[in-house]
């Protein structure tokens, strides 16, 4: 034991490095009527209010009941395949919980009022309205294809 003492001491850094500089702290100058208070949190600031427009542009249907697939993002909405039922082709949509939703043109899916426009074998076509942040809404055409696998 005494001898690995020795080994260790022999091998050890001699230098030690100096401490940081530390800088200078400067107090400012609170000038209460002009400076915010401290312990006060700040008050929004007040924007100028856009003028109002005639909305004669197109505006999505709010007064229409929601739909089971307008609870999730497209994002978390995979198509899985088709089925043919009553002559009409319809999509296997599973949701982000696992269920699976037929879906036939005219429903509606996605946080954006999206509207199921195209059902095809390998994709569906959704169009959905976007808002411009001033009262009006743009569509905007989106597609989901198949996922066969993950």
């Amino acid at each position: 034991m005494k001898t690995w003492c020795e080994t260790q001491r022999k091998h050890a850094p001699v230098r030690v490095d100096p401490l940081p500089q530390v800088t200078q702290f400067v107090a400012m100058k609170f000038e209460p009527k002009t400076d915010r208070m401290p312990f006060v949190l700040p008050k929004p600031e007040i924007s100028k209010v856009q003028p109002l427009k005639p909305l004669n542009c197109e505006q999505p249907d709010r007064e229409r009941p929601m739909e089971e697939l307008e609870q999730f993002a497209l994002d978390n909405l995979f198509m899985r395949g088709t089925i043919m039922t009553e002559g009409k082709l319809r999509a296997l949509i599973q949701t982000a919980d696992g269920e699976i939703v037929r879906v036939v043109p005219g429903m509606h899916m996605g946080l954006n009022f999206g509207k199921v426009i195209r059902v095809a074998p390998d994709s569906i076509e959704v169009e959905e309205f976007i808002s411009d942040g001033k009262g009006c809404w743009d569509k905007r055409s989106t597609r989901l294809d198949i996922v066969l696998a993950e």
